[in-house]
């Protein structure tokens, strides 16, 4: 069906996208090519200050992918005391598994909290009844988890870490940027993200000067110097030429958050089916809209339907965490609001090459379901 549509609208086509950089690309290649510095180096060192200047952070340790970040980070806390080993980690059940699997690997247990709307609350965390060592909040769809949950965390001396591989850019109502807003964050340039690189890649953001110091060691094997390995550590390092192509990326991030935030404001003005359930125009606040969902009853029908009118979409995602078969020991656990939105979630098309035409034709095939 969608070879026979000429005006089929992807959800998003990665090869346009990056094409916008194509030659910038090509001349860093080359660049790092020449210099022989294949692991390191000065394109990794420069993308880690740009990028920690830009969350407006301290220290930015590139790894290579997100869920490495998130578990390095606890792993580090660990190493320094900050956090028990086996610490329970509570954890918003409303993500991707890969937060989940960051807590595991640490050699933790994951607290999952129900949400009530979307994103972790402070009223979740107060009615979460078992005890828990420290937060993980989730800025799902690029929506940044509000300020009060870290005032929450702050008020009652918890840690609270942020997984950030959706919110690259978002900026809260005092100006702080993700990135900027937990003790530590983890980000994933995944090459679907608002940021995202030619391949895997992340990094962890942070204020803490010894918490940076200790996750940049167990990053690199836990090195102290070459030879020196003074903490178990594993090898995740941010690729030299991924951080080049995240150089060559990061100043167009904004402008294109900003498209993004543009396509779902239309979206919301211009869709009207009561068959179609969308969030309040709130969800445009703080939210850098990496993913814009609407919840339908029979998401195969409506994913059907728009495909048959040669619109494509995602989801995110069709089972939560805890009742993944690869955590079986959460399979017992119920969280209605989470359930729901896994269960009725469908990701339109919302990227900075959308054209007006395109949201248009997007607006009146799901306005017609």
């Amino acid at each position: 069906m969608k070879e026979m549509i000429s005006t089929y609208i992807p959800y998003l086509d990665l090869q346009p996208y990056n094409n916008r950089f194509a030659q910038q690309d090509l001349k860093t290649f080359k660049e790092i090519q020449a210099t022989g510095k294949l692991i390191g180096g000065e394109w990794v060192s420069r993308f880690e200050s740009a990028f920690a200047s830009y969350c407006g952070a301290s220290h930015c340790i590139g790894t290579a992918n997100g869920l490495d970040a998130l578990t390095i980070i606890l792993k580090a806390e660990v190493a320094l005391g900050n956090l028990p080993e086996m610490a329970k980690i509570a954890v918003p059940a409303h993500t991707y598994i890969a937060t989940f699997l960051s807590i595991l690997h640490a050699g933790m247990q994951p607290i999952p909290v129900d949400v009530e709307e979307l994103n972790l609350t402070t009223q979740a965390l107060r009615q979460l009844h078992q005890k828990y060592d420290a937060i993980i909040a989730v800025d799902i769809y690029g929506k940044l988890v509000g300020d009060e949950v870290y005032d929450y965390a702050r008020e009652k001396s918890i840690p609270i870490y942020c997984d950030t591989a959706q919110s690259h850019g978002a900026t809260n109502d005092k100006g702080l940027k993700s990135g900027n807003l937990a003790r530590a964050s983890a980000f994933s340039f995944y090459p679907t993200k608002n940021l995202g690189a030619l391949g895997d890649a992340g990094a962890i953001t942070t204020n803490d000067h010894e918490l940076a110091i200790t996750c940049r060691k167990i990053a690199n094997y836990g090195r102290e110097s070459r030879f020196v390995n003074n903490l178990v550590g594993v090898n995740s390092r941010l690729d030299t030429l991924q951080a080049g192509f995240l150089l060559n990326r990061l100043p167009q991030l904004d402008t294109d958050n900003q498209r993004r935030v543009e396509i779902a404001a239309y979206y919301l003005k211009h869709l009207q089916n009561s068959k179609v359930r969308l969030h309040s125009l709130d969800f445009l606040n703080n939210n850098v809209v990496h993913v814009f969902p609407v919840y339908v009853d029979q998401r195969k029908v409506f994913v059907d339907h728009l495909d048959s009118q040669g619109i494509g979409t995602s989801a995110h995602y069709e089972v939560p965490p805890h009742q993944q078969k690869a955590l079986a020991h959460l399979n017992q656990l119920r969280f209605p609001v989470t359930e729901k939105l896994h269960r009725t979630e469908v990701s339109l098309p919302c990227h900075p090459l959308l054209t007006l035409e395109q949201m248009q034709r997007v607006v009146q095939v799901v306005n017609g379901y």
